[in-house]
């Protein structure tokens, strides 16, 4: 049956909106990076490509930092205004010195073409495939963690306050205590919400650009640097990117694997932009200037912001890529080279990060000690699940479905790389990583890995991410230089008077053509069609409802019914966030356990139904100024270890809090249903009428 023509019309502009937001959110998230690139006057087009999503993010931290002391609100005008002037600079400094075009080398048309059209091709894909997860850019992510992600990018949007130091804070009607959430993925999305977009809608195209437009654009400028340090030819570096972008959708983590499994999107956000900062670390020989250092180390600073594990994440690659490079003709005189340029954006980054890391000291103990009451697996399965691409976590918990073709591909790459002799450290990388996702499969957060893995709170899928960095390039490469050898095996038995260029390059680009149609229509088809599930199940078509149409109804009963400086009494693990989201009404909890920082959020959602005999909870109420409480009685499931002070029942799913059941029933003084729609109720409370005062 066909739809309606209203609604097919409707869907259509539903569409074109979402490709307006989609535009917005790309020049957000990679115009200011674009801007200092451009002022910093690198040269290296490949070096600049590969500084664009985290310098982007390093010049919106510099912009939200110095914002603060100077009483001013961190906004679209203002980062406009800081672009505007890093553009500025930019057209200056190229005046000053005049205008001269880089010089062109020669190379052929074919692998340029072909390794664009990949690149393309692959953003493309992730962009589809994500898009047709969420099913629209304005649902509502059901995940757990995306309840503070929301909550962050609409205070940043109503406060104007975004420096480290202010964010997240508990009470969002007086912006403290403050407890340290790392917001730098939180700023573009802010931005694009203040334009008018909405914190729902900004929030997730800033995830499509993150997750499909950088994923694919850092795999592809890390697949190509890889190639140079094979010294195969800027040629075969074209073509090797196209593959690995194409390839780059197909793989479940790191970004499809932890949003479903928690909606851990900082986490997330900075591992798929991690491969683009270690290529342009690995460039710093090629550009060893000052202007090279800041550029990278703003980068550095833009993606600690985004999450603080991503130091790990590089330091730990570029350690031991480095130590790989040493092996190759020359690997000591580059790496002397490069060594000034990253000690230099070593200090640029610190100086960035410094209120960062002050605020953010104090989480990170109990972030190393995170117990995630996992049991070790066996060795030959922790070895097998590392290695191959197995999907595992809550798709797969037996860990029995994979991407087999594309196992066998990229281990492929990898002994086409070994063979090669040089450009040795994307295997020590990926070897480092294989093996710290080995040990902590084995044994979580224990024995001398734990140093490392306790920076992503020991957690299986964020560590084993890793491995997924290096998946795309060595998987192309074992596609290009097959394809190439078998060109230079024909070129030498069928001579021609030709020339070389014009016969090698176009055969081997129309070869590679035909292999990427073939990834395309096979391995890479069906896994992008499973990421899509897996996206939707927690979007279009979520296994669970969180946020659901009966919320809708009680924001808009609440919506100007809450006076000035009253708040509403809510359990955060259900959707009357998006009170606070949708419309500003200020909410008791921000978190879903409550917080130490905070003690009566989580002793009023143990003990508001005692407020009548409990003279505590009465001055909390009055306090806090509580007029209204929001209850779903049937929010869904979450563990409820870490609970501050135990109150919550580790042993025990914790759904509806306990102090809000059966209201109803207990006919508590002051207390009166308002407004009803299915699991949903909003109670008025009369503080005149809850009892005498404490």
């Amino acid at each position: 049956m066909s739809r309606p023509l209203d609604e097919v019309a409707d869907a259509g502009k539903e569409a074109e909106l979402d490709r307006m937001i989609l535009a917005a959110a790309l020049v957000a998230t990679l115009l200011p990076g674009a801007a200092l690139v451009f002022a910093l006057r690198i040269r290296s087009p490949l070096l600049a490509v590969a500084l664009l999503p985290t310098s982007s993010a390093g010049v919106l931290l510099a912009v939200a930092t110095a914002a603060a002391p100077l009483g001013l609100s961190f906004s679209p005008a203002l980062v406009g205004a800081v672009v505007g002037i890093l553009l500025l600079v930019g057209v200056l400094r190229r005046l000053r010195s005049g205008l001269r075009w880089p010089t062109a080398k020669a190379h052929s048309f074919a692998p340029i073409a072909v390794g664009a059209l990949g690149v393309l091709g692959g953003a493309l894909l992730a962009t589809r495939m994500w898009l047709r997860g969420f099913g629209g850019l304005d649902r509502v992510a059901q995940e757990h963690d995306m309840i503070t992600h929301l909550l962050v990018v609409s205070y940043i949007e109503r406060s104007g306050e975004a420096a480290p130091w202010l964010i997240r804070p508990i009470d969002l009607l007086t912006g403290d205590p403050v407890t340290f959430y790392p917001a730098g993925g939180h700023l573009a999305p802010a931005l694009l919400s203040a334009l008018g977009v909405g914190p729902v809608a900004a929030l997730n195209a800033t995830t499509v650009i993150y997750f499909a437009v950088c994923w694919v654009l850092s795999v592809a400028v890390l697949t190509a640097v890889v190639a140079r340090r094979l010294s195969a030819g800027s040629g075969t570096a074209w073509l090797a990117a196209g593959v690995a972008s194409l390839i780059a959708p197909a793989l479940y983590r790191p970004g499809v694997h932890l949003m479903h499994d928690g909606g851990i999107y900082s986490g997330a956000v900075a591992l798929c932009l991690a491969p683009s900062l270690i290529a342009a670390l690995l460039l710093a020989a090629d550009e060893p200037r000052a202007r090279t250092a800041v550029g990278l180390g703003i980068g550095a600073g833009g993606i600690l912001a985004i999450h603080p594990s991503s130091v790990a994440t590089v330091a730990v690659t570029v350690a031991v890529w480095l130590v790989g490079d040493l092996l190759a003709r020359n690997g000591g005189r580059r790496f002397l080279r490069t060594v000034p340029t990253l000690v230099g954006s070593g200090f640029v980054a610190a100086a960035l990060a410094v209120p960062l890391l002050i605020q953010g000291s104090s989480s990170a103990g109990s972030t190393g000690s995170f117990d995630t009451g996992l049991s070790g697996l066996p060795l030959g399965d922790a070895i097998g699940s590392a290695i191959g691409l197995i999907y595992g976590g809550y798709l797969d918990p037996p860990r029995a479905i994979g991407l087999a073709g594309l196992t066998l591909l990229y281990l492929y790459g990898l002994i086409a790389v070994v063979r090669v002799g040089s450009g040795l450290g994307v295997v020590f990388a990926w070897a480092a990583w294989t093996l710290l996702t080995v040990s902590t499969m084995l044994a979580p957060g224990q024995g001398p890995a734990r140093w490392v893995t306790g920076l992503f709170y020991n957690d299986m899928p964020r560590i084993w991410s890793h491995v997924s960095l290096f998946v795309p390039t060595l998987a192309a490469l074992g596609v290009v230089l097959t394809v190439t050898a078998v060109v230079r095996a024909l070129r030498g038995r069928f001579r021609s008077p030709l020339p070389t260029s014009f016969r090698a390059w176009p055969l081997a680009s129309v070869l590679v053509l035909i292999a990427m149609a073939v990834l395309l229509a096979v391995p890479v088809q069906r896994a992008v069609s499973t990421n899509t599930g897996a996206v939707s199940a927690r979007y279009a078509t979520p296994d669970f409802v969180r946020i659901g149409p009966d919320d809708l109804a009680a924001v808009e009963f609440l919506r100007d019914r809450v006076a000035p400086g009253e708040r509403v009494l809510n359990s955060a693990n259900d959707g009357s966030t998006l009170l606070y989201v949708d419309a500003g009404i200020p909410i008791v909890n921000a978190t879903t356990l409550g917080t130490g920082a905070a003690p009566y959020t989580f002793e009023l959602m143990r003990s508001f139904d005692r407020y009548p005999e409990d003279p505590q909870i009465r001055q909390m109420l009055r306090e806090l100024d509580v007029g209204w409480v929001y209850v779903d009685a049937e929010a869904p499931g979450i563990g409820a270890t870490g609970a501050p002070e135990g109150w919550a029942n580790p042993s025990v799913r914790f759904t509806t809090a306990p102090g809000l059941v059966d209201l109803d029933r207990k006919n508590l003084p002051g207390l009166t249903p308002a407004f009803r729609s299915g699991t949903v109720t909003v109670y008025r409370l009369d503080l005149n009428a809850i009892g005498p005062p404490a």
